[in-house]
Protein backbone atom coordinates (compact mmCIF):
# COMPACT_ATOMS: atom_id res chain seq x y z
CA UNK A 1 0.00 0.00 0.00
CA UNK A 2 1.32 3.71 -1.13
CA UNK A 3 2.17 5.27 1.98
CA UNK A 4 -0.17 8.78 2.27
CA UNK A 5 -0.48 11.83 5.04
CA UNK A 6 -3.13 13.84 4.33
CA UNK A 7 -3.60 17.19 6.39
CA UNK A 8 -7.08 18.60 6.53
CA UNK A 9 -8.13 17.10 3.01
CA UNK A 10 -4.41 17.88 1.39
CA UNK A 11 -1.83 15.17 0.57
CA UNK A 12 1.38 16.22 2.55
CA UNK A 13 2.89 13.03 1.11
CA UNK A 14 1.74 11.66 -2.53
CA UNK A 15 0.43 12.98 -5.39
CA UNK A 16 -2.07 15.36 -6.08
CA UNK A 17 -3.55 17.77 -8.50
CA UNK A 18 -0.24 20.13 -8.21
CA UNK A 19 2.22 17.54 -8.48
CA UNK A 20 4.31 15.53 -5.96
CA UNK A 21 4.42 16.00 -2.35
CA UNK A 22 7.09 14.67 0.01
CA UNK A 23 7.99 14.46 3.89
CA UNK A 24 11.46 15.16 4.55
CA UNK A 25 10.72 14.99 8.64
CA UNK A 26 7.79 13.68 10.84
CA UNK A 27 8.31 14.80 14.15
CA UNK A 28 6.29 14.35 17.28
CA UNK A 29 3.87 11.44 15.71
CA UNK A 30 5.87 8.05 16.29
CA UNK A 31 7.03 9.05 19.85
CA UNK A 32 4.82 9.44 22.50
CA UNK A 33 4.12 12.96 24.25
CA UNK A 34 5.98 14.63 27.40
CA UNK A 35 4.08 13.33 30.55
CA UNK A 36 2.28 16.09 32.79
CA UNK A 37 1.86 15.96 36.78
CA UNK A 38 2.34 18.50 39.56
CA UNK A 39 5.14 17.62 41.83
CA UNK A 40 4.04 18.51 45.96
CA UNK A 41 6.47 18.04 48.52
CA UNK A 42 5.66 16.01 51.72
CA UNK A 43 5.57 18.40 54.54
CA UNK A 44 7.84 17.52 57.58
CA UNK A 45 9.45 13.74 55.68
CA UNK A 46 10.88 12.60 52.81
CA UNK A 47 10.24 12.61 48.98
CA UNK A 48 6.54 14.15 47.79
CA UNK A 49 3.08 12.91 47.14
CA UNK A 50 2.50 10.07 44.72
CA UNK A 51 0.52 12.71 42.14
CA UNK A 52 -1.15 11.31 39.02
CA UNK A 53 1.20 11.71 35.31
CA UNK A 54 -0.57 11.86 32.01
CA UNK A 55 -0.22 12.69 28.77
CA UNK A 56 0.33 16.16 27.35
CA UNK A 57 -0.90 17.56 23.95
CA UNK A 58 0.69 16.18 20.86
CA UNK A 59 2.99 18.21 18.70
CA UNK A 60 3.78 16.61 14.88
CA UNK A 61 6.05 18.45 13.15
CA UNK A 62 6.45 17.94 9.19
CA UNK A 63 9.00 19.35 7.06
CA UNK A 64 8.74 18.23 3.30
CA UNK A 65 9.29 19.41 -0.52
CA UNK A 66 6.67 20.26 -3.06
CA UNK A 67 7.57 19.46 -7.09
CA UNK A 68 4.89 21.34 -9.02
CA UNK A 69 3.66 20.01 -12.07
CA UNK A 70 3.83 23.62 -13.52
CA UNK A 71 5.07 27.10 -12.01
CA UNK A 72 1.47 28.31 -12.14
CA UNK A 73 0.82 24.83 -10.02
CA UNK A 74 3.05 25.93 -7.87
CA UNK A 75 1.53 29.54 -6.67
CA UNK A 76 -1.95 26.96 -6.51
CA UNK A 77 -0.46 24.42 -4.44
CA UNK A 78 1.22 27.07 -1.64
CA UNK A 79 -2.22 28.94 -1.61
CA UNK A 80 -3.70 25.94 -0.96
CA UNK A 81 -1.02 24.79 1.78
CA UNK A 82 -0.85 28.49 3.27
CA UNK A 83 -4.90 27.81 3.90
CA UNK A 84 -4.62 24.37 5.80
CA UNK A 85 -6.34 24.63 9.19
CA UNK A 86 -8.25 27.90 8.87
CA UNK A 87 -10.47 25.27 11.26
CA UNK A 88 -9.67 22.19 13.20
CA UNK A 89 -9.25 19.41 10.84
CA UNK A 90 -7.75 15.55 10.62
CA UNK A 91 -3.81 14.69 10.05
CA UNK A 92 -4.30 10.84 8.80
CA UNK A 93 -0.99 8.49 8.22
CA UNK A 94 -1.57 6.13 5.81
CA UNK A 95 0.83 2.89 4.80
CA UNK A 96 2.65 3.43 7.58
CA UNK A 97 2.59 -0.50 9.09
CA UNK A 98 -0.53 -2.24 8.67
CA UNK A 99 -2.46 0.06 10.85
CA UNK A 100 -3.81 3.41 9.72
CA UNK A 101 -3.61 6.10 11.95
CA UNK A 102 -5.52 9.55 12.40
CA UNK A 103 -6.10 12.15 14.88
CA UNK A 104 -7.70 15.58 15.15
CA UNK A 105 -5.12 18.60 15.31
CA UNK A 106 -5.84 22.34 14.99
CA UNK A 107 -2.54 25.15 13.95
CA UNK A 108 -0.06 25.42 16.92
CA UNK A 109 0.17 28.41 18.76
CA UNK A 110 2.65 30.91 17.24
CA UNK A 111 3.60 28.51 14.44
CA UNK A 112 1.92 28.93 10.45
CA UNK A 113 2.66 26.68 7.53
CA UNK A 114 5.40 27.80 5.86
CA UNK A 115 6.49 26.90 1.86
CA UNK A 116 9.32 28.92 0.37
CA UNK A 117 9.96 28.36 -3.71
CA UNK A 118 13.75 27.19 -4.14
CA UNK A 119 13.22 26.79 -8.01
CA UNK A 120 10.48 27.62 -10.74
CA UNK A 121 8.19 24.53 -9.60
CA UNK A 122 9.81 23.22 -6.23
CA UNK A 123 8.76 24.85 -2.68
CA UNK A 124 10.19 23.40 0.59
CA UNK A 125 7.88 23.34 3.55
CA UNK A 126 6.83 23.15 7.14
CA UNK A 127 3.71 23.36 9.37
CA UNK A 128 3.88 22.34 13.15
CA UNK A 129 0.19 21.26 14.50
CA UNK A 130 -1.50 20.65 18.01
CA UNK A 131 -3.15 17.82 18.95
CA UNK A 132 -5.04 18.17 22.40
CA UNK A 133 -6.26 14.84 22.58
CA UNK A 134 -2.70 12.91 22.70
CA UNK A 135 -4.08 9.52 21.29
CA UNK A 136 -3.83 8.51 17.86
CA UNK A 137 -7.22 7.02 16.34
CA UNK A 138 -7.05 4.03 13.70
CA UNK A 139 -9.92 1.59 12.83
CA UNK A 140 -13.46 1.70 13.85
CA UNK A 141 -14.75 -1.37 15.25
CA UNK A 142 -17.99 -2.14 15.20
CA UNK A 143 -19.66 -5.03 17.60
CA UNK A 144 -23.52 -6.22 18.32
CA UNK A 145 -24.58 -7.10 21.71
CA UNK A 146 -28.34 -8.43 21.91
CA UNK A 147 -29.81 -8.67 24.95
CA UNK A 148 -29.92 -11.65 27.25
CA UNK A 149 -27.40 -13.05 30.08
CA UNK A 150 -24.80 -14.03 27.37
CA UNK A 151 -21.98 -11.75 26.72
CA UNK A 152 -19.99 -10.29 23.96
CA UNK A 153 -16.56 -10.37 23.62
CA UNK A 154 -14.96 -6.59 22.57
CA UNK A 155 -11.42 -5.38 21.77
CA UNK A 156 -9.54 -3.36 20.06
CA UNK A 157 -6.08 -3.64 18.38
CA UNK A 158 -4.22 -0.45 19.58
CA UNK A 159 -1.84 -0.21 22.58
CA UNK A 160 -3.88 2.03 24.68
CA UNK A 161 -7.27 2.82 27.23
CA UNK A 162 -10.37 3.49 23.96
CA UNK A 163 -13.79 4.16 25.08
CA UNK A 164 -16.23 2.79 23.14
CA UNK A 165 -19.56 4.66 22.01
CA UNK A 166 -22.61 2.64 22.61
CA UNK A 167 -26.14 2.78 21.09
CA UNK A 168 -28.92 0.84 22.84
CA UNK A 169 -31.81 0.25 20.49
CA UNK A 170 -35.49 -1.59 20.94
CA UNK A 171 -37.93 -1.78 23.35
CA UNK A 172 -37.74 -1.91 27.62
CA UNK A 173 -40.44 0.04 29.38
CA UNK A 174 -38.53 -0.33 32.32
CA UNK A 175 -34.77 0.84 31.42
CA UNK A 176 -31.24 -1.84 31.36
CA UNK A 177 -28.38 -2.07 32.50
CA UNK A 178 -25.38 -2.41 30.19
CA UNK A 179 -22.65 -5.07 32.39
CA UNK A 180 -18.85 -6.12 31.85
CA UNK A 181 -18.03 -9.47 32.81
CA UNK A 182 -15.40 -7.55 35.17
CA UNK A 183 -18.38 -6.40 37.25
CA UNK A 184 -18.51 -2.62 35.84
CA UNK A 185 -22.69 -1.48 35.16
CA UNK A 186 -23.97 0.97 33.79
CA UNK A 187 -27.80 1.05 34.53
CA UNK A 188 -30.53 3.58 32.35
CA UNK A 189 -33.68 3.47 34.40
CA UNK A 190 -35.35 5.64 31.24
CA UNK A 191 -37.66 4.04 29.10
CA UNK A 192 -36.24 2.71 25.79
CA UNK A 193 -38.57 3.55 23.59
CA UNK A 194 -38.78 1.81 19.64
CA UNK A 195 -37.47 4.68 17.16
CA UNK A 196 -35.55 6.38 19.82
CA UNK A 197 -32.32 4.72 20.32
CA UNK A 198 -29.86 5.81 23.15
CA UNK A 199 -26.45 6.45 23.02
CA UNK A 200 -23.52 6.59 25.55
CA UNK A 201 -20.29 7.91 25.24
CA UNK A 202 -18.15 5.95 27.80
CA UNK A 203 -15.34 8.51 27.23
CA UNK A 204 -17.50 10.68 29.43
CA UNK A 205 -20.49 8.54 30.87
CA UNK A 206 -23.16 10.94 29.18
CA UNK A 207 -26.57 9.40 27.87
CA UNK A 208 -28.05 10.86 25.19
CA UNK A 209 -31.36 10.88 23.32
CA UNK A 210 -32.43 12.49 19.59
CA UNK A 211 -28.56 13.91 20.30
CA UNK A 212 -29.73 15.65 23.97
CA UNK A 213 -28.52 15.13 27.32
CA UNK A 214 -30.72 13.24 29.83
CA UNK A 215 -30.80 14.00 33.31
CA UNK A 216 -31.50 11.91 36.16
CA UNK A 217 -31.70 8.34 34.29
CA UNK A 218 -29.01 7.25 34.91
CA UNK A 219 -28.27 5.76 38.71
CA UNK A 220 -25.29 3.84 38.28
CA UNK A 221 -22.70 5.02 35.52
CA UNK A 222 -19.40 2.99 36.00
CA UNK A 223 -16.87 4.10 32.76
CA UNK A 224 -16.46 1.04 30.51
CA UNK A 225 -12.25 1.33 29.65
CA UNK A 226 -11.23 -1.26 27.19
CA UNK A 227 -7.36 -2.07 27.15
CA UNK A 228 -5.16 -1.92 23.96
CA UNK A 229 -3.29 -5.09 23.02
CA UNK A 230 -6.25 -7.15 22.06
CA UNK A 231 -7.25 -7.68 25.57
CA UNK A 232 -11.13 -8.96 25.54
CA UNK A 233 -13.59 -7.16 27.67
CA UNK A 234 -17.07 -9.13 27.30
CA UNK A 235 -20.71 -6.49 27.62
CA UNK A 236 -24.23 -7.59 27.64
CA UNK A 237 -27.43 -5.76 27.79
CA UNK A 238 -30.10 -6.61 29.89
CA UNK A 239 -33.88 -5.08 30.71
CA UNK A 240 -34.76 -3.86 34.54
CA UNK A 241 -37.79 -5.21 34.01
CA UNK A 242 -39.23 -6.72 30.46
CA UNK A 243 -38.65 -6.14 26.86
CA UNK A 244 -35.17 -6.50 24.79
CA UNK A 245 -32.79 -4.46 22.84
CA UNK A 246 -29.59 -4.48 20.83
CA UNK A 247 -26.66 -2.74 22.07
CA UNK A 248 -24.54 -1.53 18.78
CA UNK A 249 -20.55 -1.23 20.25
CA UNK A 250 -18.00 0.96 18.21
CA UNK A 251 -14.51 1.09 19.30
CA UNK A 252 -11.39 2.87 17.59
CA UNK A 253 -8.18 1.13 18.00
CA UNK A 254 -6.57 3.50 20.02
CA UNK A 255 -2.54 4.09 20.36
CA UNK A 256 -0.40 6.76 22.72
Amino acid sequence: MAKQIILDGKVLEGIDQYGEWGVKSFEGWWDTPEGKGEDIARPNTDGDFDTPVYYGPRYPTLTGIFIADTEAKMFDGMNRFNGLLRAPGRLQVIGYGSRDQWADVKRASGAGPTITPATDTICHWQIRVKAPDSRKFGLANTYTVPSGSSYTTVFHRGNAVGYPVIKVSGSMPGGYRLQSSGGAEYRVTTPLVSGAPHTIDMATGLLQIAGNLVAGGVTWADIWRIPGASTDTDLRVQPNTSGSATATVTLYDTYI
